[in-house]
C-alpha cells in the first residue's frame, strides 16, 4: 500500500489500514466514499518504522556490490521525469550505506527506542499540517508533559523548560534574558543601553574560550565584557575555577560600576569531568545578583537519588543545560535548558515597571515554547521518555557512571598512568555509585562523588617528590600512538585522544557521549586492560632501549641519527658512507636517497619493524618502531651496517658498469665519426654529390667490403671493437676466449679502443642520466645502448 499517492486508489474498494491497539494488529476497511482519503498515526507510523528498518539492514548487509553503490550514488542533475518512493528511498539507502570514497560503511544497531525516536520525527513533521487549534493542543500537551518530567527527576520544582537543537542555544537565551532584566531600556536602546556600564560574563580559564566568543557573538557584545577566572592552584583541582579569585572580580567589578551578568560553572568540565564549587559560586552570585549558569555531564547525578526529595531544597544553581541524547545514548533528541521563574516577592514593588516586566523577560528573550509554530520539537523526548520510563532512563545514567567507576579503579593500579579526571567516590574514595543511590545525598556530594569520563596518561618515571605537570613532547607521540592502537585493538571501549595545554596528549573515556545506549560490560573492561597491559610493556621497552640505541649510532662512522618529529617508535637512522656527509650536494643527496630506499627494502623482507622514514632535510632513513623487551637494539643496528654495505656494493658495480657503457658510448662516436670522415675523403666527394655521384659509382663501383664498421663493447676487457667479425662470422665471441674444440679462433677486430672505467661515484649517475642512455637488463648476457650514430651492441660478462 502506497500511502503516499491516495489519487490511486480505487473507488470501489479503499486500502485496508493497519492499526496498533493495545498491542495486537487489526484490519479494518474504510467505506466507499468520494470523500479525501486521510492516513492515520499509525499508519504513518507503520510506514516510517519500514523505512528505517530497510535502511538499518541495508547498512549492515555485505553482499552489495561495491560498483553498483559507486554507481547509484553518484550526482546528476535533476531530470524532468518524476520518480517513485521506492527508488528515491533506494537512492537515500545507498547513499547512507557508503563513505566519501564509495566504500560500504557500518552502522550501529539501532534499538527499539532510537526507532521510536526516528518514527516520532515523521509523526512530529505530519503534525504540523494539521489545523493550528489540533496542533496548538498536541504542542501544549507534549511540551508539559516533558517539562514536569524532568523538573521531577532532576529536582527543579518550580522551573521553566527551553528545547532547543544547538548546544549553546539555551545559554545564549538564558544570557539575553538575563540583559534585559539588567538593562530595562536594552529592548529600546539596544547596544547604547550599555555606554554607562559594561556587562560582564564571568568563564573559567579551563573553559573552551570558543563558548564565551559564541555568546558575545550572538549578544553583540565586545570581547572586553569576558571575565575569564583563573584556576585553583593551591588547594581544589587545578582544572576548576578559583572561588576566591570570583569573589574578588565581583567585588571589584562591582565598585567600579560594571555590571556582573551571568556566571558560567562546570559540572563536569568538556576534557577532564572536574566539578567547579557549585555551592560557593551560586552563594556569591546570589550575594552579587548575578546569573549562574551550570552545564556539564555531572549534572546527570541529580538524578542518582531514589529518595523523595524536600520541596524545600533550591536548585543547584539559575538555569543548567541538559543533554539528553548524549546520556541516553539516542540520536534526535533536543536539549533542554530548566531556568528558573522569576520569584516576584523579592521584586521592589516600587518600581511599578520592573512588576510588569518580569513575566515577560522570557518571552522577550525567545526561551518560551512557540505553541504555534508547525514543528513540535518536544515530540522525540515524549516518545523516548515514555518508552524508557522513569526506571529507563535512571539506569542508563546510572550505568554510564558506573562505567566510569569500573574502568578509574582498573587504571588506578598502573605505575606509569597518571589519572587526571576526579576520582569516583570523592577524594577518598569512600562513596560508591550504590551508596549514592540507596542513601540521602546532598547536591555536593552528588557532584564530588560522580565521575562522568575517565581521563589518563602515559607518564615516565619519577623521582620520590618530583610532581610531574606537562609531560616531555617525547611522551605526547607515545600517548598518541598509544590511543591509537587501543582504538583498533580494544573498539569495544571507546577512547578519545585528546591535547590539554598545560598537560600535552590525554586519553578519555566519556560513557555519557556513547552513541550506543549500552555500556561496555565487565568483560570488554577486562580485555581493555590486558590490551592497555602488553602496550605498556612496549612503550617501556621502547624507552628503555632508546639510550643504547642513540649511543651505539652516535658512535657508528656509517650511521647518522634522524630526528622524526611525528613518529611515536625508536628513532630514524640515515646510512651514510664515510666521507659523504661532509660533501652533501644535490647528487649526494640523491645518491643517499637511493641508497637508503634500496637499504629498506632489503631491511623490510627479514623484519617489519623498518620502514621508510623522512627526516625534517626531506631526505630518506630507516626508520625504527616499538620495540620488545627481547629486542636486540645492538644486533637490530649491526644489521642496518651489514645489508647497507652489501647495498652499496651493489650500487658501485651498476654504477661502474654504466660507467663504462658511457665511455664505450662517447669512445665508438669518436670512432664512428672519424672513420665515416675517412672513408669520405677516401672514396671522393664527388661519389657523394647528387647525380653526379650516381655516374661516378655506375662508372666505378665501390668495394663490397667498404664502408663503416659498427662498434661492440666488451664490459668484461672494457675494449670498444668493431663488428666486422659479427656480420662476417655471424658470431659473437669476446676476444680472449676459448673456442670450442675443432673451430679456429676468429681473427682480431680491426679497430679496438680500450675504456677507462676509473670514475668518481658522486658524478657517476649524473654523467649516465644526461647522455641518455639505456641499460637494457632484460636479456643478461647483451645490452643495447641505442646512439644517434650507429646501433653499439655491449656484451655483458
Amino acid at each position: 500500500m502506497d500511502s503516499s499517492s491516495p489519487q490511486a486508489t480505487s473507488k470501489s474498494q479503499l486500502p485496508e489500514v493497519v492499526e496498533q491497539r493495545n498491542g495486537t494488529t487489526q484490519e479494518r476497511t474504510l467505506p466507499n466514499t468520494e470523500a479525501k482519503y486521510v492516513p492515520e498515526v499509525g499508519e504513518i507510523a507503520i510506514e516510517a518504522s519500514e523505512i528505517v528498518s530497510r535502511l538499518g539492514q541495508a547498512v549492515e548487509a555485505k553482499s552489495t556490490p561495491i560498483e553498483a553503490i559507486r554507481k547509484s550514488s553518484s550526482t546528476v542533475f535533476l531530470g524532468l521525469e518524476k520518480k517513485h518512493r521506492n527508488e528515491i528511498i533506494h537512492t537515500i539507502q545507498e547513499l547512507i550505506s557508503t563513505d566519501e570514497d564509495g566504500e560500504p560503511v557500518t552502522a550501529l544497531p539501532l534499538d527499539s527506542v532510537t526507532k521510536l525516536v526516528m518514527i516520532s520525527h515523521s509523526l512530529a513533521a505530519y503534525c504540523g499540517s494539521l489545523d493550528r487549534g489540533v496542533l496548538q493542543k498536541l504542542s501544549l500537551r507534549f511540551t508539559t508533559d516533558t517539562s514536569r518530567w524532568i523538573s521531577q527527576m532532576f529536582g527543579f520544582l518550580d522551573a521553566s523548560a527551553f528545547y532547543h537543537e544547538d548546544n549553546l542555544e539555551g545559554l545564549v537565551r538564558i544570557a539575553r534574558m538575563v540583559l534585559h532584566y539588567k538593562y530595562p531600556r536594552y529592548l529600546e536602546d539596544g547596544a547604547l543601553a550599555f555606554a554607562s556600564a559594561l556587562p560582564l560574563i564571568y568563564s573559567s580559564v579551563s573553559s573552551p574560550l570558543g563558548i564565551v566568543q559564541y555568546l558575545c557573538r550572538q549578544l553583540g557584545l565586545p570581547l572586553a565584557c569576558v571575565r575569564p577566572v583563573p584556576v585553583n592552584t593551591h588547594f581544589g583541582s587545578q582544572y576548576t575555577m578559583d572561588v576566591s579569585a570570583l569573589q574578588k572580580m565581583l567585588t571589584d567589578d562591582g565598585v567600579t560600576g560594571k555590571v556582573p551578568l551571568i556566571v558560567i560553572a562546570d559540572a563536569g568540565t568538556p576534557v577532564t569531568g572536574h566539578v567547579d564549587n557549585i555551592i560557593r559560586i551560586k552563594e556569591l552570585c546570589k550575594t552579587h545578583n548575578c546569573w549562574l549558569h551550570v552545564r556539564g555531564h555531572t549534572l546527570a547525578a541529580l538524578t542518582l537519588p531514589n529518595h523523595t526529595r524536600s520541596n524545600n531544597v533550591a536548585p543547584v544553581a539559575d538555569s543548567f543545560t541538559l543533554t539528553f541524547g548524549n546520556w541516553l545514548g539516542i540520536s534526535g533528541l533536543p536539549n533542554v535548558t530548566l531556568y528558573k521563574q522569576w520569584d516576584q516577592s523579592s521584586i521592589n514593588k516600587s518600581k511599578q515597571v520592573g512588576v510588569s516586566r518580569e513575566s515577560t523577560l522570557p518571552l522577550l528573550a525567545g526561551l518560551n515554547t512557540d505553541h504555534q509554530s508547525r514543528r513540535i520539537l518536544t515530540l522525540p523526548l515524549w516518545a523516548s521518555l515514555q518508552c524508557l520510563g522513569k526506571e529507563g532512563v535512571l539506569s542508563r545514567i546510572r550505568e554510564n557512571f558506573l562505567a566510569s567507576e569500573r574502568l578509574y579503579a582498573a587504571l588506578d593500579v598502573f605505575r606509569h598512568v597518571r589519572m587526571l579526571s576526579p576520582k569516583p567516590g570523592g577524594e577518598s574514595g569512600a562513596y560508591t555509585i550504590t551508596e549514592l543511590i540507596s542513601k540521602p545525598a546532598s547536591i555536593s556530594m552528588l557532584l564530588e562523588s560522580t565521575a562522568c569520563c575517565v581521563v589518563f596518561q602515559f607518564i615516565p618515571d619519577l623521582a620520590e617528590n618530583e610532581v610531574l605537570t606537562k609531560v616531555p613532547p617525547y611522551y605526547n607521540k607515545l600517548n598518541s600512538w598509544l590511543g591509537q592502537v587501543l582504538q583498533l585493538e580494544a573498539s569495544q571501549i571507546p577512547i578519545d585522544i585528546c591535547e590539554l595545554e598545560d598537560i600535552g596528549v590525554v586519553l578519555r573515556f566519556c560513557p555519557f557521549e556513547n552513541v550506543v545506549g549500552k555500556q561496555p560490560g565487565l568483560e570488554e573492561f577486562k580485555a581493555f586492560i590486558r590490551s592497555l597491559e602488553q602496550q605498556l610493556v612496549i612503550l617501556r621497552a621502547t624507552i628503555h632501549h632508546q639510550q643504547t640505541f642513540k649511543k651505539i649510532v652516535e658512535s657508528s662512522p656509517v650511521l647518522m641519527l634522524v630526528e622524526l618529529p611525528e613518529w611515536a617508535g625508536m628513532g630514524g637512522v640515515r646510512y651514510c658512507p664515510e666521507g659523504w656527509e661532509d660533501l652533501l650536494n644535490d647528487q649526494i643527496k640523491e645518491e643517499l636517497n637511493n641508497l637508503n630506499i634500496a637499504l629498506v627494502d632489503a631491511l623490510r623482507s627479514t623484519d617489519s619493524a623498518f620502514s621508510l622514514g623522512e627526516g625534517p632535510d626531506g631526505m630518506m632513513c630507516v626508520r625504527f618502531g616499538m620495540l620488545t623487551p627481547q629486542s636486540d637494539v645492538e644486533e637490530l643496528l649491526s644489521l642496518i651496517v651489514r645489508v647497507g654495505q652489501s647495498v652499496e656494493e651493489n650500487s658501485r658495480v651498476l654504477d661502474s658498469m654504466s660507467e663504462i657503457v658511457k665511455k664505450g658510448i662517447e669512445t665508438a662516436t669518436k670512432d664512428l665519426q672519424k672513420e665515416n670522415e675517412d672513408r669520405l675523403w677516401q672514396e671522393g666527394i664527388i661519389r657523394h654529390v647528387p647525380i653526379v655521384g650516381n655516374i661516378v659509382n655506375w662508372w666505378s663501383p665501390k668495394i663490397k667490403e667498404a664502408g663503416v664498421s659498427g662498434r661492440s663493447l666488451n664490459l668484461t676487457q672494457g675494449i670498444v671493437e668493431s663488428t666486422e667479425n659479427i656480420y662476417k662470422y655471424h658470431m659473437q665471441v669476446p676476444t680472449g676466449s676459448t673456442p670450442p674444440a675443432g673451430s679456429k679462433n676468429p681473427p682480431t677486430p680491426q679497430i679496438q679502443t680500450s675504456v677507462s672505467a676509473n670514475h668518481s661515484r658522486s658524478n657517476s649517475h649524473a654523467s649516465a642520466s644526461s647522455q641518455g642512455a639505456r641499460l637494457d637488463h632484460s636479456d643478461p648476457k647483451e645490452i643495447v645502448v641505442k646512439n644517434q650514430t650507429d646501433d653499439v651492441k655491449v656484451l655483458a660478462p
